[in-house]
Formats: structure tokens, C-alpha cells, sequence
């Protein structure tokens, strides 16, 4: 049989893009402008709500917005009729989002191809482009004066090149093959993919996203998802009915788009599977006035057909009812794969030149970050607690209180006791019950709680004075309240008050010209140190007690994983493994396993499973329903991983409510996300739904690991 693939650019590049180098400037300027667009939308979603009372803004309803903004400089006018748009009527049927180059030639339905027009004029231009349009209606003056408006686009930073030369290009100037698609195709990426691709099948061929787009809706595949995810938003009043501006009621899931849940790769992969050569020539000259062949007419007639509006549609694969039904079923099934970083070194053979010619060496190399960039120094700092008296105050703890007066009382109550804090502190002598006097007259009573103060160890770094500065980290209490000072003086705006230090110096001692410009603050509790302290002539120093002293302090980082073992009186218990440990015991020589499945064996441990980010777990699923002969609340349990075959196909509907994958490890704190979500907000009405967060160990108990392959099935079962 004859192999065909069709492929979009955009799945090409997010696919292929992975394998390409890229500079790290490159990827900062990247994440900068996504970042940067999505703050700018989400600032006129805002708007749209607070000034326009749109209370769901669409994203039709932003880009509207932002072509209006667009215009700002010619005083809110439109680009070709000049046609004033009254704020209040951005959003009514009087105007239009217009594409500048009909889609007959440029099947582009990007930002840049777009405008705002009055409705009639936009009829009335059809299927000309903006400026042959503009030259056809207007004399020569109207004709400059439109060019002068685009021209003060561009100057004033309003368009950008390209919206700008399709402002000003004319059909003719237009080459035969000009479609978005064919520059993309020229792009390496793309280029490559079909070069790779036609190896293996005889015909490639890449279309566009916006022709996926107009398949999805074609078919009817564009409301799948959110009838899948309804139930679930549903139950938990997440869902509401609106009346849309154009009068129809409509349901929907707030705050939902199809990209919340990953199968929406699918659905497109659905419509591209199915879209054929011939729809791509249609759609591209669809609105052509001219050179419709009889191909153009051949194609509508076999492949489209007329719905009940008279609309033109593609006709789906199978009838379109049938067609849905499928796509639901099949998506239900559907599992999402994600890549469990399991290697934590690799080998690599590093050469050398010597005098003998190159020297070759096997080296083990991490597959990650052992640990954080800063490197932290340490100081000992006394800590005061109020700590209620109790088991606790042996005589080494009655040494830490504050009061030398409590302190002497303290020890003369545990004296009487023998040294018992138990019998001293507990029971019918507990303070509350039995007072601890201060006084010999047994006047004063000491109460239930002192100060105490200890030494610890905290771990520092010396930081520049900005305005993402934490106040609170700071060590030195007089810098400390110098900062707050600052801050006040600015009404609490950090940026205000950290920024520019060169022209406003903050003073620790002004009338001898000290400034601040850098404190030293606390870092992380938990640190691995990376060396050993040294004298002058490198010898090792060691301590009063004869250890090495550490030295230069990191934040070992992420968690490689964690092991979860059951030990001898049946209860689970878990050993945490950080990245950085299980490098070095890969490293060690001999290599020690990463895993330790023998950790307190002797003990009467038994290794259960590991748990990495991205590895899945099935957990059980309780729900609270009424117990009709008592009236009362219970939970019962509706899905139990363990009386269920989780390796056959046709129970995957009912797992894939209960499958998620590891997203964040730390000990005692496990963060699971539902194996379909691509949002990774906390929820409260979705928790148990879209993620979970276990904090008591013995629940993972219920749960039953599953390691899913690439093509999304479930193909071991437990530990393997």
C-alpha cells in the first residue's frame, strides 16, 4: 500500500527543534518574549474585563484589541477607509477583523496578515489586496495619504516589517507560489523533516496549521476535549452556560482551553492524518476570482458538502457522528508519555594529545546538574525559641535557657528527681500542675515556657542589594533595619528603593561616607560541603576532635529519587536520593547501584519501588456517597488499581482517571499531576483530580507503579 504522511511545519519544529543547538542567549531571548507576550495578554484580558465588561475574553476578543491599539497613532482610524472606530463599538458587527492579503494567495492567518476594517468596506474589498484595493477606490492623494499612514505605523514602533510590507504590496507583486507554508518549508527544519521522511514513504507533503484548524472544526473535533474533561470540572462547579454576543447559549468549562489537556495533540494528529493533498490546492484557492480550473470545482464536488446552515464543509472520513465517536473513544484510551530521566552518568572517552600521540580516557559523566550554581559560606548564629517546659529539659537543655535565674530554678526541680526530666517535667509535675518557683519563698512561679538560646549553624552568601532582595534573610540586624528604613521611605516599593545605589547611596555610616551595597543573607538549611578546609601550604585542617573542618557549601539540588521500603513491622518508610548522591555512587569505585534495594536489609527492610519525577503511579479512587440506613456520610472505594488488569487495553478508560505521573519529590512530600494535564496550578476544587499531593507516607501503600512506553502503553506492571 501506498504510504503518505502529512505533516504541519509547527509539529515539525516543536519535534525537531529539540534537536538543535541552540545558544543560551538565543534561548533566554525566547523565553523572554513568551514570557513578555503572555504578561501583555493576560494585561488586556484584564482590561477587556474592567473596561469593556467582557467577563470571558476570547482570544479573537485580544487580537481585536490589539489591532485597535495598533492604530492608536492615527488616532483610532482605519488603514484603508480612514474610518474612525468608537471605543464602544470595537466589538459590535461594524467592524471586522480583515486579512490584508486574501487567504487566495496567502493562507496566512497570523497577526501580521490582520487589521481592523469597517464590515462594508471589507466586503467590498474581497478578494484584492489592501493596497491594489485602496488604489482601485481612492484617487492618487487618498492613495499617498494611506501610505503615510502606514509609514507612521512603522516609524512609531506600531507594526513591524512584515505587516508593513503587506500593508503596501500589490497581487502582482505576489509570486505564484507565495504562501506561508512554502517559507516555512524553506527553513532547515522543515527542510530537513521532509528530506528524512521521504526516505521512508514516496510522498511527503507539510500544510499549514490554519488548514488543521478549519479540519478540526470541519469535523466537529474542536469541542472533544472539553465534552471528556466535562464530568470532572462539573461535579466540582467549575463549569457555567453564557450567553455569547451572539445571542446563542453556550456551556463551557471556566477558565478551560483544549491546551489544559495534552491529548489536543491528537486531535490535530486526527485531522492531519486524514487531510489530503487536495484540500491543502482548495483551501489555497479557495477565495481566488480567477483561475478556478475545473480541478478546483472537481475537488469541492467529491470532498465538501453542504450543512445545515448551506455552509461549505469537508466531508469527514466516516459520517461525522461516527467520526466523533470514535475520536472520543479512542482518546479516552489514550495515555501521555513522558520521558523518566532514568541515566544519571554516561560514558565518555575523552582524548588527550601526549608525546606518544593521544592519550584516551573513559570518562563517567553526570546526565544533570549535581548542584546549584552558588556556593555558600557558614557562620554560627545564636537562635532564641520559646520552648515549653516538658520531657525535653534534661540538664543540657536546662542549660540552654536564657534566664540564669530559671535556669538554676530548672535544674533544682530536676535535681530532686534525679536527673529524671520525665518525673521532674510530666504528669502531676508538669508546671501546670506542680509550679516551679524561682524564689526560695515560693512566691514567684516560673510558668509553662522559656526562652532559650542555642547555636546553630546557618549557612550564608553576600548578595547585591536589588530589588528581588528578601529583607528578611538579611543577618545583620542594624543593616536589616537600615533597609527597612529605605523601604518605607518609598512607600514599599522595592524597585524604587533598591535601584540606581550609585545615584542614591544607601549609608551605614554617612558622615564617614560607608555605604551598602552588597549583605550578607542566609541560604538553604540543607547543604553538602565540597571541600575540606586547608592551611597555607594546602596540609588538611581538622578540628578539636581530629575531623577534617568542611568547607564551601551547595545546595545539592533536585532529588533524584526516593526509595520506598516496608520495613519489619510492616510499615512503609522511604530513604530520599539526591542527584548529587547518586552521581557519586555511581562514580564510587567499585560502582555501588543507585538504587540501594539491600538499604537495611539486615534490618528486615524490603525494598517496595523507587519514585522518579515522571514515573506513573494508579492510585485508588474513594468517593463520599450517603449510607441509606443511617442518613451518613462515607467513603467507599470505586477503582482499586490492584483487582484490575492494568496491562489490557480496553481498561484504560477506566485508569486513565487514576493515572499520574511524579511531578515534584521531596521527603514526605510527593506532588503527583494527572497524567493528561498540561496546566500545573495547584487547584483546590481539582485536587485528587488533576493532582495530588501526599504528605503521609503509608497512602502510597494503595498505589501501583506502571512504567507506559513511547506509543503511551502500559507495558510492565510494579518495580522493573
Amino acid at each position: 500500500m501506498k504510504q503518505r504522511f502529512v505533516l504541519c511545519p509547527i509539529e515539525i519544529r516543536i519535534e525537531l527543534a529539540r534537536e538543535l543547538k541552540k545558544s543560551a542567549k538565543e534561548r533566554a531571548d525566547l523565553i523572554s518574549s513568551i514570557n513578555k507576550a503572555t504578561a501583555d495578554n493576560e494585561k488586556i484580558r484584564q482590561l477587556l474585563i474592567n473596561e469593556f465588561g467582557i467577563q470571558r475574553p476570547s482570544r479573537n476578543d485580544v487580537i481585536r484589541y490589539r489591532l485597535y491599539d495598533e492604530l492608536s497613532k492615527v488616532g483610532y482610524h482605519t488603514l484603508y477607509s480612514d474610518t474612525y472606530i468608537p471605543r464602544e463599538e470595537l466589538f459590535s458587527k461594524r467592524f471586522d477583523i480583515e486579512h490584508i492579503i486574501p487567504q487566495s494567495r496567502l493562507f496566512d492567518d497570523s497577526f501580521a496578515n490582520k487589521t481592523i476594517e469597517a464590515r462594508d468596506i471589507n466586503i467590498e474589498k474581497g478578494n484584492a489586496t489592501a493596497l491594489d484595493f485602496v488604489e482601485a477606490k481612492y484617487d492618487s492623494e487618498y492613495v499617498k495619504e494611506y501610505r503615510n499612514r502606514v509609514d507612521k505605523l512603522l516609524k512609531e514602533g506600531k507594526i513591524g516589517h512584515g505587516k508593513y510590507n503587506k500593508l503596501l504590496t500589490k497581487e502582482n507583486d505576489i509570486p505564484e507560489d507565495f504562501i506561508n507554508r512554502d517559507l516555512r518549508n524553506t527553513q532547515y527544519i522543515s527542510r530537513k523533516a521532509l528530506e528524512i521522511l521521504s526516505e521512508v514513504a514516496p510522498e511527503v507533503t507539510a500544510t499549514s496549521g490554519s488548514i488543521t484548524e478549519r479540519l478540526r472544526e470541519d469535523w466537529q473535533l474542536i469541542d472533544v476535549l472539553q465534552e471528556l474533561n466535562w464530568d470532572k470540572y462539573d461535579r466540582q462547579g467549575l463549569t457555567e452556560t453564557i450567553v455569547n454576543r451572539d445571542g446563542n447559549t453556550v456551556r463551557r468549562i471556566k477558565d478551560w482551553t483544549k491546551r489544559n489537556d495534552h491529548r489536543h495533540h491528537a486531535v490535530d494528529a486526527v485531522a492531519i492524518a486524514f487531510t489530503r493533498a487536495e484540500y491543502v490546492h482548495y483551501l489555497n484557492n479557495l477565495n481566488a476570482q480567477s483561475d478556478k480550473g475545473k480541478e478546483f470545482y472537481a475537488i469541492r464536488e467529491r470532498y465538501l458538502e453542504r450543512d445545515k446552515h448551506n455552509n461549505l464543509r469537508f466531508r469527514s472520513p466516516i459520517p461525522v457522528k461516527e467520526f466523533r465517536t470514535v475520536v472520543k473513544d479512542q482518546l479516552e484510551k489514550s495515555f501521555v508519555s513522558h520521558k523518566s530521566k532514568n541515566k544519571v552518568v554516561t560514558k565518555n572517552v575523552n582524548a588527550t594529545k601526549c608525546s606518544g600521540g593521544v592519550n584516551r580516557k573513559v570518562q563517567l559523566t553526570p546526565r544533570g546538574q549535581l548542584h546549584n550554581e552558588t556556593v555558600y559560606g557558614r557562620i554560627m548564629q545564636p537562635v532564641v525559641r520559646e520552648e515549653k517546659i516538658g520531657v525535653a529539659f534534661d540538664y543540657d537543655k536546662i542549660a540552654t535557657v536564657a534566664s540564669a535565674v530559671e535556669r538554676k530554678a530548672l535544674a533544682r526541680r530536676l535535681d530532686m528527681f534525679n536527673g529524671d526530666p520525665k518525673k521532674a517535667f510530666t504528669g502531676k509535675n508538669s508546671p501546670t500542675k506542680n509550679p516551679v518557683y524561682i524564689d526560695n519563698e515560693r512566691k514567684v512561679e516560673l510558668g509553662t515556657k522559656v526562652k532559650t538560646v542555642t547555636m546553630e549553624c546557618v549557612y550564608t552568601i553576600r548578595k547585591e542589594i536589588s530589588e528581588s532582595l528578601k529583607l528578611d534573610k538579611v543577618i545583620d540586624k542594624g543593616v536589616k533595619r537600615i533597609l527597612q528604613q529605605r523601604l518605607d521611605e518609598n512607600g514599599g516599593d522595592p524597585k524604587e528603593a533598591f535601584t540606581n545605589l550609585d545615584a542614591n547611596p544607601i549609608y551605614l555610616n554617612k558622615e564617614k561616607g560607608i555605604t551598602i551595597k552588597r549583605v550578607t543573607i542566609t541560604g538553604p538549611t540543607e547543604v553538602e560541603p565540597l571541600h575540606s578546609k586547608r592551611d597555607h601550604l594546602c596540609n588538611e585542617m581538622r578540628d578539636a576532635d581530629g575531623r577534617t573542618i568542611p568547607t564551601d557549601f551547595i545546595n545539592t539540588g533536585n532529588n533524584h529519587h526516593i526509595a520506598i521500603y516496608r520495613d519489619a513491622s510492616g510499615n512503609l518508610q522511604e530513604r530520599v536520593m539526591s542527584f548529587f548522591e547518586a552521581t557519586a555512587r555511581a562514580c564510587a569505585q567499585p560502582p555501588l547501584p543507585v538504587i540501594d534495594k539491600d538499604y537495611r536489609k539486615c534490618d528486615g527492610w524490603e525494598f517496595l519501588f523507587t519514585m522518579k519525577r515522571n514515573e506513573y503511579f494508579v492510585f485508588p479512587r474513594y468517593e463520599s456517597v450517603v449510607d441509606s440506613s443511617t442518613g451518613q456520610e462515607k467513603l467507599i472505594k470505586t477503582f482499586d488499581p490492584k483487582a484490575v488488569d492494568l496491562l489490557d487495553r480496553d481498561n484504560y478508560a477506566k485508569i486513565s482517571p487514576n493515572l499520574f505521573r511524579v511531578q515534584k519529590l521531596a521527603s514526605k512530600y510527593y506532588v503527583f499531576r494527572h497524567h493528561l494535564e498540561t496546566n500545573v496550578d495547584d487547584v483546590k476544587e481539582l485536587r485528587d483530580i488533576t493532582w495530588k499531593r501526599i504528605q503521609t507516607i503509608k497512602l502510597m501503600d494503595e498505589a501501583v507503579k506502571v512504567r507506559i512506553d513511547n506509543l503511551g502503553r502500559i507495558v510492565a506492571v510494579g518495580e522493573s
